[in-house]
């Protein structure tokens, strides 16, 4: 059942973490197609011609509840363990630059994070005597948050290990969930002491850790990303979101609300109090996208069709022209001609 939206902008975890989630799915037996379409990920998820850098946060969990129900949790726990340890983490490293110490290294990596999922919060915090590594985050009563969690788990533990050269043992591991005996299977956490029902996912670290210097191959010269501020606006938040599935032609309201997890009334509120509507929020994004396909001249008129989800090319030109007062054809000449008139003026 969808949730009713929270004021705030719309979850969005960006398209390569949504690859990375969606490659998991290789090893298991049978078709991978009908449970990306399940999970609401968009066709051209890997296609290089696509435009989009976000999409909705759902489409992960929805992955990772696939991969919890099709797998057992010992098969389950080994897959994540290998692709995080192994891909996903230096990715997130190779984007690292501090090393003077792990409580640095921790904060730079959280504010990273920022940029790749808006909605997940990870910081360090020093309480009841002890450092911390905490992820806080809302859904503990939904289907997907126990695989959820076990994964952002399996993460920090193959992260903090990988920074420490495997010298992190947690003396104590909170966990949101009720029942820790999923957790205690990880070797890490072997001897750890657990606290269930918390309100955040939190592992300690030893002090004489976590201000020791990070000495790590992959740390290097820092990538800048700007994150997405997950007190964006809705609409623009909506806009990422729904912009991977525009190829599905007029996207009606309910399969974006399906898409984005909300009630229909919910999506037609939220997009009221910003004083737009839906279908024109959608035309205008359409439209956008197209006139931006058209400006490539290698791409064929009947390709852009089928790309923005009409039939053929006659009801791409006719919905086009009624937009612009031309055709697709002609705007693309118009654009061209002024194109080349522009570099004329600057060479003389």
């Amino acid at each position: 059942m969808p949730l009713d939206a929270q004021d705030g902008s719309i979850p969005l975890i960006q398209r390569q973490d949504v690859i990375f989630f969606a490659s998991l799915l290789r090893g298991l037996e049978g078709s991978i197609y009908p449970i990306l379409q399940q999970a609401k990920v968009p066709i051209d998820l890997y296609s290089s011609e696509s435009n989009y850098d976000y999409l909705p946060e759902n489409t992960v969990k929805n992955l990772i509840q696939a991969l919890g129900e099709r797998l057992e949790l010992q098969e389950f726990i080994r897959l994540i363990s290998s692709a995080c340890k192994n891909i996903y983490i230096p990715m997130f490293i190779r984007r690292l630059s501090q090393n003077d110490s792990l409580r640095a290294v921790l904060d730079e990596f959280a504010e990273q994070l920022k940029s790749n999922i808006t909605h997940t919060k990870v910081y360090t915090q020093f309480s009841g005597g002890s450092w911390w590594l905490v992820r806080e985050k809302e859904g503990v009563d939904e289907l997907w948050f126990t695989h959820a969690e076990l994964f952002s788990v399996i993460f920090i533990c193959e992260l903090l290990s990988a920074l420490t050269a495997n010298k992190w043992r947690p003396k104590q591991v909170g966990v949101q969930s009720s029942n820790a005996s999923v957790f205690c299977t990880l070797p890490q956490l072997a001897r750890s002491q657990f606290f269930t029902n918390r309100p955040v996912t939190a592992v300690s670290i030893d002090e004489n850790l976590m201000m020791a210097p990070v000495c790590h191959p992959y740390i290097s010269t820092k990538e800048h990303v700007t994150p997405v501020s997950s007190s964006a606006c809705f609409l623009g938040t909506f806009k990422l979101a729904i912009q991977p599935y525009l190829s599905m032609g007029k996207l009606p309201i309910k399969a974006a609300a399906q898409i984005l997890n909300l009630h229909v009334r919910t999506l037609q509120r939220r997009l009221a109090k910003e004083q737009v509507q839906y279908g024109a929020v959608i035309e205008e994004m359409v439209l956008e996208q197209t006139l931006d396909l058209l400006k490539c001249p290698s791409l064929k008129i009947t390709s852009i069709a089928i790309r923005m989800g009409y039939s053929d090319a006659a009801h791409f030109t006719r919905a086009f022209k009624r937009q612009m007062n031309m055709t697709p054809t002609q705007y693309r000449r118009q654009f061209f001609n002024l194109k080349v008139t522009l570099v004329l003026n600057r060479d003389y």
